[in-house]
């Protein structure tokens, strides 16, 4: 009797023990399906991203440090910021630029850059000198438009940084002697400085447009052109009638 219950519990044991395994295998296998059906269903850009260019994550710190230059300024803006922006650590920041300095430095020949080919390709059409300079004040304030943190960058001189500021002011230079180049089309028998003093006219009186714009985006882009033409067109145009 002893023997015959030692073998039922025995058999019992065994059952209790194929049926765990049965279950734990079970369970095993559901796992496995389950985490084999997350990595198919896994995007590719959660598995790693695209690694990018030298080219591509220079653009891309030029992108994240100008939105950085036109919220807080040249001054208040620190790399840990325009890291953040960029989604980048500092180090790589580091890499690609080694100060602030040098980022905006890069920042300002970006858009120095664009600007200078916009001008060149109204300076290679035909037309009147109302009509390049119209065409003119309208690409500008395209550019205002189409980049309005690019444009606050432009406009704002550092003031906590001398080195910044002085390369600042050379690119607005540069702006001043592309103007003077256009008018000495129209104006060939003024002197260089008068070319030059009305340049620079023309060029702050612009900006001061640009900047009140931006602070009152209101109108239209072809009405502020036209405030600008009414305001300086005239004037341009009697000088140029008196230099003939």
């Amino acid at each position: 009797m002893a023997l015959a219950d030692q073998q039922r519990n025995q058999a019992a044991s065994n059952g209790a023990r194929r049926a765990c395994n049965k279950n734990t295998h079970n369970i095993t296998s559901r796992l496995d399906n389950l985490l084999c059906s997350r990595l198919i269903s896994m995007p590719m850009n959660s598995r790693g991203r695209k690694r990018l260019s030298a080219g591509e994550r220079r653009a891309q710190i030029i992108e994240a440090a100008v939105a950085a230059f036109a919220r807080d300024g040249y001054d208040a803006t620190r790399m840990d910021d325009i890291a953040v922006q960029a989604g980048i650590t500092k180090p790589v920041l580091y890499d690609h630029f080694s100060s602030k300095r040098a980022l905006f430095l890069a920042v300002l020949q970006t858009i120095r850059d664009d600007l200078a080919a916009r001008g060149r390709a109204i300076a290679q059409d035909e037309g009147s000198p109302e009509q390049k300079f119209r065409r003119s004040v309208d690409a500008f304030l395209a550019f205002v438009e189409q980049a309005p943190d690019a444009a606050r960058v432009l406009l704002t001189v550092p003031t906590g940084d001398p080195v910044a500021a002085s390369v600042s002011r050379e690119v607005q230079t540069g702006a001043s002697a592309g103007i003077a180049a256009l008018l000495a089309e129209s104006m060939p028998a003024r002197t260089p400085w008068h070319l030059q003093a009305t340049a620079a006219f023309l060029k702050e009186g612009l900006h001061a447009v640009a900047v009140w714009w931006l602070d009152h985006p209101g109108p239209s882009r072809a009405a502020v052109a036209d405030i600008v033409l009414d305001a300086a067109w005239r004037g341009l145009q009697r000088q140029m009638q008196q230099a003939t």
